[in-house]
């Protein structure tokens, strides 16, 4: 079986190493995000079905709600509710608003690392049971376009830390778009069109979104315009055509702001990409969007994503809420990585150390080691079981140890070093501080 698979389809199992690795990226993280001044947040993993069903039918656009697995109460404690388990982190976090917005300060800055469940047929990147890592920034009547620097800027954080390696946050603006199909006199519905067609064309040619266009029966016009702003690589040049078609610039001022905000932040240039195309296919989102892509991983879709909504939450909370948030598909992530030689080359466990006994060692001496090392706040796992040096080493390169300890039947210690091959003779303080001082890793 690959990582994570098991007799549940869609349910992931990780083996030891697999969960270090998962645990590794969520530290990272967190740690991304509350570089930021981001707070963690947490809601129930059961909701009640009406939140569920209201709000999924805003990230459908009116139609049907995401598959929702039931939670069925035993009649004995039954409340007379329906409830199911949440399929995101943004729904519940409305309803969490709606009844803690008295008690929050805003703008409110949190971020949420929570499993999610979605009853739909699993395959190879749609999981019925991932992690989910958000972050949002929401206010209370309005937010200033330079909080969508801030999301994007420790999206670059987070991703950094996690050591993903090489990766582009493309961003655009809706209403750019929007603005673009109103100097044509395009509205509502056929912009909503327009942008499904972008947004599932991908980075497919423009000539092929513009061929696409023209056959779901817009005008040539209108599509070649499409086209000329899908080419655009500056808001300079966007603002020539939008110019040109008499249309409101509001979205281009914005990304003009954003992006002035990002290189005010400290953003490398070539971590953010100006890229018209992308449009994100929910009609929630309002202004700013984001996606974010692996360099050489283009194929993995993107792996960060979200954008500016001004109206997302008012289904639940019955007032303005302007908000900015992205996700990241933290479960989809791993196993993508997993296909990377080096993702999973991380500690089978939390210990670093692993002490245990030759084959005609001293368990006094190993309880004695793993003290002094734990006491000096190093992580050690012992293994009493004695075994010879050969099976030692098998051992801790099963469980991806970088160091073993092993003690021999007088007491005497020997440190192995797992990366390099090499050992030396050490006695327990110059052990410690090896370690301590990190001259041992």
């Amino acid at each position: 079986m690959g990582p994570g698979e098991n007799g549940l389809p869609g349910f992931p199992e990780w083996l030891p190493s697999q969960i270090a690795f998962e645990r590794h990226l969520i530290r990272a993280i967190a740690e991304g995000f509350e570089e930021f001044g981001f707070t963690p947040l947490d809601t129930a993993a059961v909701q009640p079905f009406e939140v569920l069903l209201a709000g999924g039918a805003q990230y459908s656009d009116g139609g049907m709600a995401k598959p929702i697995f039931d939670v069925l109460e035993p009649d004995e404690t039954s409340t007379g509710r329906r409830f199911g388990l949440r399929y995101d982190l943004t729904v519940p976090l409305a309803r969490y608003l709606s009844e803690h917005g008295s008690d929050l300060v805003y703008p409110l800055r949190c971020y949420q690392i929570n499993k999610v469940w979605r009853a739909e047929r699993p395959t190879a990147s749609h999981w019925r049971e991932f992690y989910q890592c958000d972050i949002d920034i929401i206010g209370r009547g309005e937010l200033s376009p330079l909080y969508d620097a801030e999301i994007a800027a420790a999206l670059v954080a987070a991703f950094d830390r996690m050591g993903v390696g090489e990766f582009t946050i493309r961003i655009s603006n809706r209403l750019v778009l929007a603005a673009l199909l109103a100097g044509h006199g395009l509205h509502n519905d056929r912009t909503r069109s327009v942008v499904h067609i972008i947004d599932e064309g991908g980075r497919q040619p423009r000539e092929e979104t513009v061929a696409q266009l023209v056959a779901a029966d817009m005008p040539a016009a209108v599509a070649e315009d499409v086209g000329r702003l899908l080419a655009c690589r500056t808001v300079e040049e966007a603002r020539e055509l939008l110019t040109l078609r008499r249309a409101d610039h509001r979205g281009l001022d914005e990304l003009d702001e954003v992006m002035a905000a990002l290189s005010d932040l400290g953003v490398p240039d070539r971590r953010i990409c100006l890229d018209f195309s992308i449009t994100r296919g929910h009609d929630y989102y309002t202004g700013t969007v984001y996606e974010t892509f692996a360099a050489g991983h283009e194929d993995w879709g993107a792996i960060g994503s979200g954008g500016r909504y001004d109206d997302l939450l008012g289904h639940v909370m019955g007032s303005v809420h302007p908000g900015v948030g992205v996700s990241i598909g933290l479960t989809r992530l791993c196993a993508l990585l997993a296909d990377q030689a080096t993702a999973w080359n991380l500690p089978g466990g939390p210990a670093t150390i692993l002490v245990m006994t030759d084959v005609s060692g001293d368990s006094q001496a190993v309880l004695r080691a793993a003290r002094a090392l734990r006491e000096a706040g190093q992580p050690t796992q012992v293994i009493f079981d004695a075994a010879s040096p050969k099976e030692g080493l098998r051992i801790a390169e099963s469980l991806n140890v970088p160091l073993v300890v092993q003690a021999d039947a007088g007491g005497h210690l020997t440190l192995r070093h797992m990366r390099n091959g090499s050992s030396q003779a050490v006695d327990l303080a110059g052990l410690v501080a090896l370690v301590r001082d990190g001259r041992a890793l």
